[in-house]
């Protein structure tokens, strides 16, 4: 083969390799306006809309808490009798006031205020999954624009590999089956850079959903691998999490406001005593009363109220104990995941550098005659893929991290997007 027709075989490989974003390349910081990940978690938790539909159900729970313990108010009726009769009209001015004679509002005042605990815990833990969403949503749009960007410029050298063979084979310099497998291989990565495109785009309008902010591509900084510090010992780390998660305080304080409810019904069986007093005016005189009114449980002894409230302490008891489980479980398995991930991160940190030394040794091969055309594109294919996974990677590492953190209920460091405590420099570490 002619040199230079191997040249520009080289050369119009060339864009697959560069296929670093500049900012990550050149290893500078992206852009003050660029939206990175600790950016788009606090732009979420500002006006994101999953933190402003976990505040509204916030509400909405607390306000059903509060309403079930209100006391009751008084009533005041006045009262004209008589009316269109000879006889002189007999007027009444009387009030109502609601005694609870057998403290069943005080009980249920006490289950008022564990419920309020149990739904402000609740809160905090759905913004803490909300936040995790969305730094969810923007790691997978920023690979999937990167990625995009790779298969685009692959898929545009193959188009220009596939001119410079179609040229050939039309001087007889290369067999026509040459120039119909890089034909294929170029519509193949036309297809593939579609394909990416098109979840580039979904994945960016649902982060664009999650912000409450449209997102554009360009405004995604650089995706980086995170910090990986050392992870707690298991015991370590499961006595942190059930100091620190608040799903598991809530769920304790759900069996305290489920007990005290059942109390509250177990007193219901006597209902709630009326006691009634004001003034009577009848036949020109003006007169007081006094009157006591107390429903009798002769048909209704609240029975119904009682067994709903067992069944939902049954139900508190039986959600505290599986979520004492499940937060072991969940912290080992986080915590495991995490620290293979770690063990990985040197492999992993060297794909980019291996994937450009194997393309430069694959043409360099290529055009001295020691590799056919076939295993130049499959050179190719590979360094794109290790790319890829190194992308893919660093999505993986963000993710163990910040789920590890989650099932902690603490940060591994300062440098974590979410909003939690941070674990204690003198936290024993291990592997």
């Amino acid at each position: 083969m002619p040199r230079a027709l191997a040249l520009a075989l080289a050369l119009a490989l060339s864009p697959a390799v560069g296929t670093e974003l500049p900012a990550q390349a050149a290893g500078t910081p992206p852009h003050s306006s660029s939206l990175d990940l600790t950016a788009a978690v606090e732009m979420a938790r500002q006006q994101g809309l999953l933190r402003q539909l976990a505040d509204a159900r916030g509400r909405i729970a607390d306000g059903r808490v509060r309403e079930s313990t209100q006391w009751l108010n008084p009533t005041l009726e006045w009262r004209r009798e008589n009316l269109g009769s000879p006889l002189q009209p007999d007027i009444f001015a009387t009030a109502y006031v609601p005694f609870d004679l057998a403290g069943r509002r005080l009980a249920l005042r006490g289950a008022s205020s564990a419920g309020r605990g149990r739904v402000q815990a609740d809160l905090q833990h759905e913004r803490r999954m909300a936040e995790l969403t969305v730094a969810r949503g923007w790691l997978e749009a920023a690979s999937a624009h990167e990625l995009a960007r790779v298969v685009t410029e692959q898929a545009a050298a193959l188009q220009e590999l596939a001119r410079v063979d179609s040229t050939r084979v039309r001087e007889g310099l290369v067999a026509e089956a040459v120039g119909l497998r890089t034909s294929l291989e170029a519509d193949r990565a036309r297809m593939t850079a579609v394909r990416a495109r098109q979840s580039e785009g979904e994945l960016l309008l649902t982060l664009s959903r999650q912000l409450g902010a449209t997102v554009q591509a360009a405004q995604l900084a650089a995706l980086m691998a995170p910090g990986l510090p050392d992870a707690p010992d298991s015991l370590l780390a499961v006595e942190t999490a059930q100091r620190g998660r608040p799903d598991l305080l809530a769920r304790e304080l759900a069996v305290a406001e489920a007990r005290k409810r059942l109390s509250a019904e177990q007193r219901g069986v006597l209902g709630e005593v009326q006691l009634q007093g004001g003034t009577k005016e009848t036949g020109g005189f003006m007169t007081g009363q006094l009157g006591v009114a107390m429903p009798l449980p002769l048909f209704n002894r609240n029975n119904g109220a009682r067994e709903r409230a067992a069944g939902e302490l049954r139900e508190a008891q039986l959600l505290h104990d599986d979520a004492r489980r499940a937060l072991q479980l969940s912290v080992i398995r986080a915590r495991q995941h995490y620290v293979a991930l770690r063990d990985t991160r040197e492999a992993a940190a060297s794909f980019d550098a291996r994937a450009t030394t194997l393309v430069q040794s694959a043409r360099i091969a290529y055009r001295e005659g020691h590799l056919t055309l076939t295993e130049l594109l499959d050179a190719e294919r590979a360094a794109v893929d290790a790319r890829t996974a190194h992308r893919q990677w660093m999505v993986d590492a963000w993710m163990a991290r910040l789920e590890l953190e989650l099932a902690l209920g603490a940060r591994l460091d300062a440098e974590s997007p979410l909003d939690l405590p941070l674990l204690t420099p003198s936290t024993p570490s291990g592997r």
